[in-house]
């Protein structure tokens, strides 16, 4: 089977929904059903909310990761998709992805880079 690039999508959403940056119970719901609807496998994950709000998530997937990291304080997250497109084409899955934080935050603006590798 020849190598396929996946795609790697980074952006930093803006966003006046604070309360979505300060601590990380609303992400778990959400992360969690997103990889159930797309059928992905969760291989591990760490979630840290930090003591003075905030908080950093990496989801470690068999077909690569998910991570975002909050800044309250700015109204700002940067959030990370990369699926790689080893046994299937997943690049709509990763651009449905970063769709779906884009609304999960209410991002009113972003900031957006598409890799492939």
């Amino acid at each position: 089977m020849e190598y396929q690039p996946g795609l790697h999508l980074l952006a930093t959403l803006y966003t006046q929904r604070t309360d979505l940056l300060l601590e990380s119970s609303h992400w778990r719901t959400f992360i969690d059903a997103q990889i159930k609807r797309h059928e992905l496998t969760e291989v591990g994950n760490t979630v840290h909310d930090f003591p003075t709000g905030g908080y950093t998530a990496v989801h470690c997937l068999t077909e690569s990761h998910i991570s975002v990291h909050t800044w309250p304080e700015y109204g700002l997250c940067t959030c990370d998709v990369f699926l790689s497109n080893f046994r299937r084409n997943n690049d709509t899955i990763t651009a449905a992805i970063m769709e779906a934080l884009q609304r999960f935050f209410m991002a009113d603006r972003q900031e957006s880079h598409c890799i492939r590798r």
